[in-house]
């Protein structure tokens, strides 16, 4: 599991090396919920070069979903599924 928050290349290279990962997108309607995606959901892929997709809605990506559902509920998120991904 990884954090990312104002950290643009970063998080665009992890969306290329795992095209089947999960991000949790933690500013979405609130302080505490945060909506879950895969690395290929047309909400984040391809990412647009010139936003800054993470400062100011962090992300929390990994490899394993259920790793980052249990890290979003340590730290407090509702977790919702994109209605676009299903995820």
């Amino acid at each position: 599991m990884v954090y990312f928050q104002n950290e643009q290349e970063e998080y665009v290279s992890w969306l290329e090396r795992y095209p089947v990962g999960f991000v949790l997108n933690l500013s979405t309607g609130g302080k505490h919920r945060a909506m879950m995606h895969t690395a290929r959901c047309g909400h984040l892929y391809p990412p647009d070069e010139r936003l800054s997709h993470t400062l100011t809605s962090p992300k929390a990506c990994s490899a394993d979903r259920e790793e980052l559902e249990g890290w979003g509920q340590e730290y407090g998120f509702t977790i919702v599924p994109c209605p676009s991904c299903g995820t």
